[in-house]
């Protein structure tokens, strides 16, 4: 398996989870990434925001729970994104991102990644 850039970031997510639950209510899911490496799987990993106070892990979502939405995406772009270097909306609608399901999720999941980019040396 090749080196998942995001790996740390997630486990950054997880960590700055208790300072971020506003923003979490009102997520209120669970998002999975599937993160490629050069268009090839690399690694999944379940955000479950559905109750307080959150979970970021590897692997699907745990107890057979469906995820409310599935972004599939480059490990480097996903990195961009929480870094705050390529808008959300652009890497979207040009593809970079692949989204299944409540895509709303994933705007009010944007407010998390800014504050944990605030926190997180990437």
């Amino acid at each position: 398996m090749p080196e998942i850039l995001s790996s740390e970031l997630f486990h950054t997510i997880k960590e700055e989870l208790p300072n971020n639950q506003a923003e979490l209510k009102k997520v209120n899911g669970i998002v999975v990434y599937e993160i490629l490496k050069d268009g090839k799987p690399a690694g999944t990993y379940t955000m479950d925001l559905k109750s307080p106070p959150g979970d970021v892990y590897e692997g699907t979502p745990k107890a057979g729970a469906k995820p409310n939405v599935t972004v599939t995406i480059e490990d480097e772009v996903f990195v961009a994104l929480a870094a705050g270097e390529l808008d959300p909306v652009k890497a979207f609608m040009s593809g970079k991102v692949k989204a299944k399901g409540n895509i709303m999720l994933l705007q009010k999941l944007s407010n998390i990644l800014k504050n944990v980019n605030a926190k997180a040396k990437l």
